[in-house]
């Protein structure tokens, strides 16, 4: 019985973690677009400061890296021989690499919402759910539903509408 309750327990704990992900993402994703321009809007230059802050989780993770490292300091008998990083070096370069390609891409994200009007911005990112749904069905064989390729047709449609009133949209400079 109390294997049972403890099973339960685990489950119940997975979903409120699994909640609490899903809600920041969704806060993140909507807000973090709006923040950046609401920035540049209101006078704000430095494209290298809004794309930093896209990937702000950063200097976080370093927190607990710190201390797994002071407690395998600790455990280690010989703490000389004890190496910071314990990653094999293609799992290394391949995260480096990673890493280098998400922050051009924030750089890129950023300058684009400095210099772009909101429409064409819109429409940029609106894009990005066509090109993850083909490159989805190329690459993991994701197949195409009715549902799936109506809110592709729906929401590409919705930028399309907000990118046909332009007057106003364009940042100053």
């Amino acid at each position: 019985m109390a294997e049972g309750n403890e099973a339960r327990k685990e489950i119940t704990m997975k979903r409120v973690v699994l909640m609490i992900n899903c809600i920041l993402l969704a806060t993140g994703a909507t807000a973090g677009p709006l923040v950046i321009r609401l920035y540049f809007i209101h006078g704000g230059t430095r494209v290298w400061i809004s794309s930093f802050l896209q990937a702000a989780g950063f200097p976080i993770i370093l927190i607990p890296l710190f201390i797994s490292y002071i407690i395998r300091r600790r455990s280690v008998v010989d703490s000389s021989k004890l190496k910071i990083i314990t990653m094999k070096l293609p799992l290394f370069v391949a995260s480096a690499i990673l890493g280098i390609l998400t922050g051009l891409d924030n750089y890129l994200y950023s300058y684009g919402a400095a210099r772009l009007p909101v429409s064409t911005s819109t429409l940029i990112v609106a894009s990005q759910l066509a090109f993850t749904a083909i490159f989805g069905f190329f690459m993991v064989k994701q197949k195409f539903t009715p549902y799936s390729v109506n809110a592709i047709v729906l929401l590409t449609l919705a930028a399309g509408i907000l990118a046909l009133n332009t007057k106003g949209d364009r940042p100053a400079d």
